[in-house]
C-alpha cells in the first residue's frame, strides 16, 4: 500500500475519535487528535510534493529521449560526470588496466563503442570520453583564451548531425492597426532550418611514461594543457579559414557566403564608415570590428584633420578599443599574405552570422605499442574533438578583402 493511502487512513480513524471524544465532552484530548490530524495532512502534501517531482523527473526523461530520437541521437548509457568514470578513465589511459574492476572494463567499452558510432567506421575512430566535468574545464580554459567561442554563437548538440531551425533578418516596424481590424503578416523575418554534421579533429602527442606514474591531479592538468592549446588553434582556424563541403567546416572568410568589398590601395575613415553602412542598423547595433594586429595599427594610423586618432579607447576598459562606436577585436589568426602584404578586415554581428555546433566534449585513446612508442619507452594520446561552423545569415557580416598592411618589396 502508497504512503499517502495508509496516511489516509490515518486520517480517517483520527477523524473517528475526535468525534467520540467531542461527545464525551473530552475537548483537550479532542483538540490533541486534531493537532495530529494536521500534522498528518501536512506529511500528506510534503509526500505529494515528492511524487510530483518523481513524476515530472520520468517526463523529463521521456521528452529527452523522444528529442534524442527524433533527432537521430544514439543517448549515452554511461554518465561521464561520476567519480567511479573519472577513476576508470584514469586507470585505462595510464596503463592500469590491471586494477580494473569487471564492472569499470565493461563501462569503458559500452563508452568506446559509442563514441565509434558518431562516425560508423573503425575502431581506430573510437576513443574514451573524457569526463564531462574536465571536458567543461578545457571549454572553458579556451575561452579564457582568444577564443572563436568568444565570437561566434556556440550551439551545443549531442546529435552528431541534425538541423536547427534559425531566425534571419532584423526586426521592423509593427503596422498602425485601427480596432478589430486584421493583423498583417510581417515580412522582415524567415526562418530556415540549418543541416549540421559534426566533424572529427584529431591528433596526438608522444609523452614519457613517467608521466604516467604522476598523480591523477599533475596527468589530469598534462591532458588539459595540450587538449586546451591544441583545441584553440583547431578551432580558430576552421572558423575562419574551412574549406567547407561534406567534410569540413564553413569559413567565415573562405565561404563566400558573406557581403565581401575589396579595400583601396589606402584604407581611409571614409571606407570603413562605407563598411559598416554596408549592414543594416539592426546587424550594426551588436556588430564588431575584427583585425589581425597589422590591421590594427593600420587603423590606430588614422587621424582626422586635426591629428586625432579615430580609433578611441573603451571607458569602460584601457586596454579595448572602439571604431564609429563598435567594438574592435584582434584575432592573429586572421592570415596576412606573406607576399601581397594583404589580409582581410570583418565587420558585423558574428553571433548571428555564424554558429559553432558544438559536441562539448572530447575523446583520448592511448598506446604505448604503436608507433615508436615501444622502442622509444613513451605512451601516445590521441585526442579528439567533434564541431561543425555553418554560416548562418549572410547578410549579417561583411568580408573586407586586399587590405594592404605593409609595403610590398620590389627586387
Amino acid at each position: 500500500m502508497k504512503l499517502i493511502d495508509e496516511l489516509n487512513q490515518q486520517i480517517t480513524a483520527l477523524e473517528t475519535e475526535v468525534r467520540s471524544l467531542n461527545a464525551e465532552k473530552k475537548i483537550d484530548e479532542a483538540k490533541a487528535k486534531l493537532e495530529e490530524i494536521r500534522s498528518v495532512k501536512e506529511q500528506i502534501k510534503i509526500e505529494e510534493e515528492l511524487a510530483q517531482g518523481e513524476v515530472r523527473k520520468v517526463e523529463k526523461k521521456v521528452e529527452e529521449k523522444r528529442q534524442a530520437k527524433q533527432e537521430g541521437l544514439q543517448v549515452n548509457t554511461v554518465p561521464t560526470n561520476t567519480d567511479e568514470y573519472r577513476m576508470a578513465w584514469y586507470k585505462v589511459l595510464t596503463g592500469r588496466q590491471d586494477e580494473m574492476t569487471g564492472e569499470e572494463r565493461s563501462m569503458m567499452q559500452k563508452v568506446m563503442t559509442e563514441n565509434r558510432s558518431l562516425t560508423g567506421t573503425t575502431d581506430k575512430d573510437g576513443g574514451y570520453t573524457v569526463p564531462s566535468d574536465i571536458s567543461q574545464q578545457i571549454i572553458e580554459s579556451i575561452k579564457e583564451l582568444n577564443s572563436v567561442r568568444n565570437l561566434v554563437k556556440v550551439v551545443p548538440k549531442k546529435a552528431p548531425t541534425g538541423s536547427y531551425v534559425v531566425r534571419k533578418g532584423t526586426a521592423a516596424k509593427l503596422y498602425n492597426l485601427q480596432e478589430k481590424e486584421a493583423l498583417r503578416e510581417l515580412k522582415n523575418m524567415e526562418f530556415e532550418e540549418i543541416a549540421y554534421n559534426v566533424k572529427k579533429f584529431g591528433g596526438f602527442i608522444p609523452a614519457p611514461n613517467e608521466l604516467l606514474a604522476d598523480s591523477f591531479l599533475d596527468f589530469v592538468a598534462e591532458i588539459k594543457a595540450w587538449l586546451v592549446e591544441s583545441s584553440l588553434v583547431t578551432e580558430n582556424e576552421e572558423v575562419l579559414y574551412g574549406a567547407g563541403g561534406t567534410t569540413g567546416i564553413e569559413g567565415i572568410i573562405t565561404s563566400g557566403k558573406y557581403k565581401t568589398i575589396a579595400a583601396p590601395a589606402v584604407v581611409d575613415i571614409a571606407f570603413l564608415r562605407k563598411v559598416k553602412n554596408m549592414i543594416k542598423q539592426g546587424y550594426r547595433q551588436n556588430a564588431k570590428f575584427i583585425v589581425n594586429t597589422q590591421a590594427f595599427e593600420l587603423l590606430s594610423n588614422l587621424e582626422d584633420k586635426n591629428g586625432r586618432g579615430y580609433l578611441a579607447v573603451d571607458p569602460r576598459n584601457e586596454d579595448a578599443y572602439t571604431l564609429f562606436g563598435r567594438p574592435v577585436e584582434i584575432y592573429d589568426e586572421v592570415k596576412t599574405d606573406e607576399v601581397t602584404n594583404k589580409t582581410h578586415i570583418l565587420f558585423g554581428d558574428f553571433q548571428r552570422a555564424y554558429f559553432m555546433f558544438d559536441r562539448q566534449s572530447f575523446e583520448i585513446k592511448a598506446t604505448d605499442v604503436g608507433g615508436d612508442a615501444y622502442i622509444t619507452d613513451q605512451t601516445l594520446f590521441r585526442g579528439i574533438e567533434r564541431f561543425d561552423g555553418k554560416v548562418i545569415d549572410p547578410e549579417a557580416l561583411v568580408v573586407v578583402t586586399d587590405v594592404v598592411v605593409a609595403e610590398t618589396e620590389t627586387v
